[in-house]
């Protein structure tokens, strides 16, 4: 399925206490761990230029590896050898002139330092050689489960940080469009065509004998789907029992592909995919991560199989609920006790998947016990890591993509808290309200970086942030999905589905219609 979200959310998968058929774990790297697996550009140049010119190239290169573009990367390295050269001969100047050429290749302003105007993450000497050990503090501390102990090591990560703290280490450039209004029909009819053009992508989604492709692809055409269905009823009931079809179709994939812990597997990428390719190798050579047909079984102790379990998990619950289906309700009842067992990361956006999964199993299953581990999730493995500016204090989780994964765990959890836990409430929303005040900003001085009209719709019918501010963002990024879904002739899911599909449940003014009546 095309979209930026489908194909930009690049976060690696998971974790698990031990491994399915006697496998051993293995780790992908987190959110520090790209300093470690790029190669060094050592660059002899003067004393005070040399760790800039170096932390440059590193990050040009870890850009490049996102772009899984083998020709960018190896120029790249071609760049960094030039640059050393230069250096040797004392062309300090010229060396700066070769990584400033890279550096508008992947998207930096020459210079370093700034994406599109907008500052970016800068690693120093000092941070460097602070941040190993406080990670490793933060990693125990979030191993404990004790808030107190979160906060005390993130509180180190911010000082350490000082005014960088909140930075994303990367920006995507801003987009504008043209108001545009859509009635109903003409959504649904969006919605539909695009689903028709991506053709033969949807329908592998269905198929248990397709080739292995990440699990969260399943899970946003399940949501999306739901989503529609009541306006696909009012306008085009001709095409509702085909949709449901896909539904029962995809859910079935997911069952199927579901591992006996609750946990989803992670599809082996080697020689699909650069950066996750090189990453699944590495496990395999040195961390003993065993693929089996065509899947990484193995879930990551790194924490990484909360994103594609807490996204798989959330779908069938939803679709569980809405056709009353007990099977698909299990399987997802399955992965909320997988992720209530697993134990909080130093990568917060991970952490915010289980919630958002947990909120869901929640209102499902009743009861207190779900709801009271996404809380304890968010109390540790969340809450501690906002920095001041209301973004999360590591350069990787204030990247705006992941900043919107954590607001949509947040959002999540306010909106299954009942009205009797008002406290509670009061301090998942204060959070919440901050980071949202931390994203509204970039909209307005930027355009749309990542597009999710689906979120911001939320955020309208739950009341969060200011409304005006709101709505005007949300108009701005419909204008942008529906610019995409029609670029360059025919229509195509050039957007997420779940955002495509927002654009039906927008001509509501908001209000959240979705096939089993949740509101967030």
């Amino acid at each position: 399925m095309a979209g930026e979200e489908v194909n930009r959310r690049t976060a690696p998968p998971g974790e698990g206490e031990s491994a399915p058929g006697g496998l051993r774990p293995f780790r992908f790297l987190g959110a520090w761990g790209f300093l470690a697996f790029l190669p060094a550009f050592s660059i002899a140049v003067r004393a005070g230029d040399s760790a800039d010119l170096e932390a440059r190239l590193r990050v040009a290169h870890q850009l490049a590896r996102e772009h899984n573009d083998r020709a960018l990367v190896g120029r790249v390295e071609a760049a960094a050898s030039e640059a050393k050269r230069l250096a040797r001969d004392g062309k300090g100047a010229d060396a700066d002139a070769a990584v400033r050429r890279v550096e508008a290749e992947v998207g930096i302003d020459p210079g370093g330092w700034s994406m599109h105007g907008q500052p970016i993450f800068r690693p120093t000497p000092e941070i460097e050689a602070g941040r190993k050990e406080i990670g490793d503090r933060l990693d125990r501390a979030m191993a404990s489960g004790d808030p107190a102990a979160v906060r005390a090591a993130t509180g180190e990560l911010q000082a350490l940080l000082g005014d960088q703290a909140g930075v994303p280490d990367a920006r995507r450039p801003g987009r504008h469009a043209p108001p545009v209004a859509l009635a109903e029909r003409e959504a649904v009819d969006l919605f539909l065509a695009a689903l028709d053009g991506e053709g033969r992508s949807v329908r592998s989604l269905a198929d248990p004998d397709a080739p292995p492709r990440m699990l969260r692809d399943h899970a946003g055409l399940i949501a999306a789907l739901l989503d529609i269905r009541p306006a696909v009823m009012r306008q085009r009931p001709d095409r509702l029992a085909e949709l449901d079809r896909t539904v029962a179709s995809v859910c079935a994939v997911l069952v199927a592909r579901q591992q006996p812990e609750g946990h989803f597997p992670f599809p082996d990428l080697r020689g699909r995919n650069l950066r996750f390719g090189d990453m699944i190798e590495r496990a395999v050579r040195e961390s003993g991560a065993v693929p089996r047909g065509g899947w990484i079984l193995t879930p990551d102790p790194g924490g990484g199989s909360q994103f594609d379990t807490g996204l798989c998990g959330a779908a069938l619950l939803r679709a569980g609920a809405a056709r009353t289906n007990a099977a698909w309700t299990a399987a997802g009842l399955c992965a909320a006790d997988w992720a209530l067992a697993q134990r909080c990361v130093a990568n917060f956006n991970y952490n915010a998947f289980s919630i958002g999964l947990l909120a869901t199993a929640s209102r499902v299953a009743g009861g207190t016990g779900y709801l009271d581990g996404a809380l304890a999730k968010f109390r540790a493995g969340v809450a501690p890591g906002q920095a001041p500016n209301g973004r999360w204090t590591d350069p990787h989780n204030a990247r705006t993509v992941y900043h919107l994964i954590l607001l949509r765990g947040l959002l999540g959890l306010a909106a299954a808290l009942p009205e009797e836990r008002a406290a509670e409430r009061r301090e998942v929303r204060a959070a919440l309200d901050r980071g949202l005040d931390a994203l509204l900003p970039e909209h307005d001085a930027c355009g749309v970086t990542v597009v999710a009209p689906a979120f911001l719709l939320d955020c309208v019918a739950a009341g969060v942030g200011d409304p005006a501010r709101v709505r005007r963002a949300l108009a701005e990024h419909a204008a942008v999905v529906v610019e995409d879904c029609r670029r360059d002739g025919g229509v195509r899911l050039r957007a997420s589905a779940v955002d495509v599909a927002a654009l039906a449940r927008r001509t509501e003014d908001g209000r959240q219609e979705t096939e089993e009546g949740r509101k967030p």
